[in-house]
């Protein structure tokens, strides 16, 4: 599975065969092709590959969150929670051969930050040590008091003031220790928390006679939905072809010429635009060879 950062990387290679000139165009040969002794002409077409880097925020609360406010002096979430968020965005295009019109997906992902699991709780908790039943908030109240019994440990291992055979890599894993155990006790507290991001690609081929896709839809709830997802607020590509294909300096085959002409498909500029209910959440200019148009260059080498 490849990485988002190796998916964005790929996204940013335009891969488009280029003819050079003073004006800023991009045109390609047009194929022939010979199937079942029938003569075609293949057009170049290009597909427009849509990544959404969506993050994923996943909350599990702690038994003791009630109580993180009185005994660490911190806020903690009192829910389970999932929301999601666009976080980025890219467009690309390549040259290709003609593939159906319909958004077709792939996914990767990967875990950016963790604190903890994303699991529920266990059922006893870390800090229970006796077999009595004990009210919540006098637990909580423990679990507090080891922390900071655990915090002290630290500072005294680090000056020195115990622990004075302890050095090195004993040092660092004493240290290592306290700091999981911190952590544990914490949890019960703050909760478990687990960020990923997850990687949506989207392509399509755009068709000349249609300048708007509904890609998909999204919710903060779940995330990326399919387009057929009337509760999720749509994500929209919008093309915008400038209508200005530059040929002054080609020389184009006239209808009386008989000289000898290759056709070409001379892409369009066009603005693509993807958004959501809140607004635009990307904008760039790619050459888009379905809604230029094709032109017969005379080739000056041949009679």
């Amino acid at each position: 599975m490849k990485t988002i950062k190796a998916i964005l990387a790929t996204a940013a290679c335009v891969a488009l065969v280029a003819t050079a000139s003073a004006q800023n165009f991009t045109a390609a040969k047009v194929g022939i092709v010979e199937e079942n002794g029938v003569t075609t002409l293949s057009y170049p077409q290009t597909t427009l590959t849509i990544n959404m880097v969506v993050e994923k925020s996943t909350t599990v609360a702690g038994p003791y969150a009630r109580y993180a406010q009185k005994y660490l002096g911190s806020r903690a979430p009192l829910t389970d929670k999932v929301s999601y968020a666009i976080v980025e965005t890219a467009i690309s295009a390549t040259d290709t051969a003609p593939a159906p019109t319909a958004p077709t997906f792939d996914e990767g992902s990967e875990v950016v930050s963790l604190r903890g699991t994303d699991e529920e709780f266990p059922k006893v908790m870390p800090d229970r040590i006796s077999v009595t039943e004990v009210p919540l908030e006098t637990a909580a109240a423990e679990a507090a008091k080891t922390i900071y019994q655990l915090r002290k440990a630290r500072i005294d291992l680090v000056l020195g003031n115990v622990g004075e055979n302890v050095y090195g890599a004993g040092l660092k894993a004493a240290l290592d220790e306290i700091d999981r155990l911190e952590q544990e006790y914490l949890e019960l507290f703050l909760g478990k928390q687990v960020v990923t991001r997850i990687v949506k690609s989207v392509a399509v081929v755009p068709e000349k006679s249609k300048t708007k896709y509904i890609l998909c839809r999204f919710s903060e709830q779940s995330g990326i939905e399919p387009a057929n997802n009337l509760s999720a607020q749509p994500i929209v590509l919008e093309l915008m072809p400038s209508g200005q294909i530059p040929t002054e300096e080609l020389t184009l085959k006239s209808e009386r010429d008989t000289r000898y002409a290759v056709p070409f498909r001379i892409a369009d500029n066009v603005v693509c635009r993807l958004s959501d209910s809140r607004g635009t959440l990307i904008e760039v200019e790619l050459p888009i060879f379905q809604y230029g148009k094709v032109v017969e260059i005379v080739n000056t080498q041949k009679r």
